[in-house]
């Protein structure tokens, strides 16, 4: 059941105002028709019926006064008013009513040459006539205009109701409810209004958008909080080291160059945590940018930080050159995450790094992937080897950044023979 809402009140206030006006203006409207007809038209008919009978009563002086069923007439002189009933008699010339025989009609004196005369009219039967040819069909109406009135507020409520129920809905809306719009999509069903359905769809775009927003938040949070604590770890050990190694110089140098590649992880990675957390349409200046010309770079960088003890060999084989308008630092996190992981999952073998036209693939020959494991690839925290230290989010960052910039992102893998990730970029 729909509560009372403002709205409504408001709707409800609109049409009792709008009925009282009418009828105030009605009783005004009657009021206004009662007066004119007494004051103008019967005071007007009253007078031209004592001029009429002063023109008669002068060629024919035995002319009668008036006696009809609603106009009565008496005429005396003025100084004898015996034969005027003493009420009537009483009565200075002018318009007014008296009682007369149980009624109170209107009363007309006017002096003339030495006479009197009284017209007595019992407006009665007019007003018979104006009840039956002015009241009723005026109460008819009015009756007509309260049940349009009426039906005009169901009409309206009933047309508020969408926007009411959207009210509500809003009101009591989860952010955190993902349920793929379908809140939103039955405001846009058939039977509602226009302007429901497009305001339902805005708050449908609305809240994807906030949800989004409050996705990428706690995905940043994720990975900066679980991505953070092995480089900080790292840093710790190297620093508890150079604490004891005032006599050994060689321990000293090996912590120092561990904390320099450890800050420099640390600041890839704080760099593609923060373009992540950017809106969608975000996106980093592009530039033309040749692939095959910066893997050596990274590869060199892999095998300083991943592969220092060299458990395999990255080699880089370029087949045709790859030139791709893109952001220098989103192609490089994606190629590093890739060949890191490679490494990561190799114990000892090749790592591929392979160019071509439309994009690059890195191939292992690593521990490989089982079907059940493939499918769990893509999702962060995944890890599929007990004896390296992969953090799990490297394939997730991979994947993040490949849907951002249109990129198609393949895997193909078999237990015990290794792992082949292909990036199609054109």
């Amino acid at each position: 059941m729909m509560r009372d809402t403002g709205i409504y009140r408001k709707l409800v206030r609109v049409y009792v105002l709008q009925l009282l006006f009418i009828s105030v203006v009605t009783v005004l409207g009657v009021m206004a028709a009662a007066w004119v007809v007494e004051d103008v038209m019967i005071r007007t008919a009253l007078e031209n019926e004592s001029e009429h009978f002063w023109a008669i009563k002068g060629a024919n002086p035995e002319q009668a006064t008036p006696n009809t069923d609603n106009l009565l007439g008496f005429l005396a002189p003025v100084d004898d008013l015996s034969q005027v009933p003493a009420d009537l008699a009483a009565r200075e010339p002018g318009f007014g009513r008296m009682q007369w025989k149980g009624r109170e009609p209107i009363v007309y004196v006017v002096d003339r040459d030495e006479q009197r005369l009284y017209l007595i009219f019992d407006e009665q039967s007019v007003s018979d006539l104006s009840f039956y040819f002015g009241v009723v069909p005026l109460s008819l109406t009015l009756l007509v205009i309260y049940l349009s009135a009426w039906m005009a507020y169901r009409s309206s409520k009933k047309s508020l109701s969408p926007m009411v129920e959207l009210a509500n809905t809003v009101e009591h809306y989860d952010i955190n409810l993902d349920d793929s719009g379908r809140t939103w999509q039955r405001f846009v069903g058939l039977g509602r209004n226009d302007e429901v359905g497009t305001l339902a769809q805005a708050f449908d775009e609305f809240t994807t958008r906030i949800r989004r927003l409050l996705e990428r938040e706690r995905a940043f949070t994720r990975d900066v909080s679980h991505e953070m604590r092995t480089p900080l770890a790292v840093l710790k050990g190297s620093l508890e080291n150079l604490a004891v190694s005032s006599d050994n110089p060689q321990l000293r140098e090996r912590s120092i160059e561990r904390m320099q590649t450890t800050v420099n992880d640390m600041t890839g990675l704080i760099e593609t945590f923060l373009l992540l957390a950017k809106e969608e349409h975000e996106k980093l200046p592009s530039e033309t940018l040749a692939v095959d010309q910066i893997a050596p770079k990274i590869i060199e960088q892999i095998n300083a930080t991943h592969n220092a003890d060299r458990h395999v060999v990255i080699s880089l084989q370029v087949n045709r050159p790859l030139t791709v308008s893109a952001p220098a630092l989103v192609v490089g996190v994606v190629l590093s995450n890739l060949v890191s992981n490679a490494c990561h999952y190799t114990q000892q073998g090749l790592v591929d790094v392979i160019i071509d036209h439309n994009g690059f693939s890195v191939r292992d020959t690593g521990e490989g992937l089982s079907d059940e494991q493939l499918a769990k690839l893509l999702k962060p925290f995944q890890r599929f080897s007990q004896t390296q230290s992969g953090h799990g989010l490297g394939m997730d960052i991979v994947t993040r950044l490949c849907e951002r910039y249109g990129w198609k992102l393949s895997v193909q893998s078999e237990a015990e023979r290794g792992t082949t990730v292909r990036v199609d970029m054109g």
